[in-house]
């Protein structure tokens, strides 16, 4: 009778911890939901951020007509030596030469940004295997993602305030401009309407360049504030359950929405004031 119950009161204990686990597990997964949702936020923003440096150096977009037409005007007017040095200069003397060491090394940064977030993710893939000390690396998370958020923090407060814009495109404009200045015409009305022309070059080289600073800090600032909310959760992670967990999912969904919907001033607003924030 005793060995009976005592195997009824074993079974039932592994039973029960085969539930515990299992549901350990569930909650996990269910945390690996916002860890994702913050990844591929992290993911976008370092996307854009890598595009708008690129375009910082990008001359206009030029046809295939444009770019023969220019490189025979040039040839035409150049009497030096050829060289693997001026080559791209008569080929396209708007684009700017970056020097392989200085695009290395930006390579190198924005890879190391990313690989930090990406081992963060990383801790949360494999949590369900050992559900039981889940909980122990959900808590020794935390204080790696505050470092993250800080980070971030810092990046959209810098790009908020100084963001890049088109360096190489502002510079032909201003170049064409001061062109037109230097024209000799008798007729008022020409030179007035080269000077309407550029302004609309101007104004839609302006309107470009803000969407896409716009863009980026929108991604930046969606990052940040999933990290915001993903800290709540991993730092009550012992009181949340399963229900609240997939809530928080919900919720980012519609921060994100939000975000989205923000206009560049309210960006840039939201941007600023980040590190105030970025530990609370």
């Amino acid at each position: 009778m005793f060995c009976k119950l005592h195997h009824f009161i074993r079974s039932s204990a592994v039973i029960a911890l085969i539930g515990l686990l299992a549901a350990c597990s569930q909650k996990a997964e269910t945390l690996k939901l916002s860890v994702t949702q913050f990844g591929a936020a992290t993911e976008a923003a370092f996307d854009e951020y890598d595009a708008i440096h690129s375009a910082q150096f990008a001359p206009f977009p030029k046809s295939e007509t444009d770019k023969r037409s220019t490189f025979v005007a040039n040839m035409s007017a150049f009497s030096g030596q050829v060289t693997p040095a001026n080559i791209g200069t008569l080929l396209d003397p708007d684009a700017v030469k970056i020097s392989p060491a200085v695009r290395d090394q930006w390579t190198t940064t924005l890879n190391e940004l990313r690989n930090q977030y990406q081992q963060f993710v990383a801790i949360f893939d494999n949590i369900e295997a050992g559900s039981a000390l889940g909980a122990s690396a959900v808590t020794q998370s935390g204080p790696i993602l505050e470092k993250l958020r800080s980070q971030l923090a810092t990046i959209t407060r810098d790009f908020a305030t100084n963001p890049p814009g088109y360096l190489t495109r502002r510079s032909t404009l201003i170049a064409e401009l001061n062109e037109i200045r230097k024209t000799d015409t008798d007729e008022p009305d020409t030179q007035a309407l080269y000077y309407q022309i550029w302004w609309q070059q101007w104004d839609d080289l302006i309107s470009s360049e803000q969407a896409m600073q716009a863009e980026t800090l929108r991604e930046f600032l969606t990052a940040t504030k999933l990290g915001e909310k993903l800290q709540g959760q991993i730092d009550n992670y012992a009181k949340l359950d399963i229900a609240s967990l997939l809530g928080a999912v919900e919720q980012g969904i519609t921060l994100a929405g939000h975000i989205h919907q923000l206009s560049p001033q309210e960006l840039v607003n939201e941007g600023t004031n980040l590190l105030e924030t970025a530990t609370n």
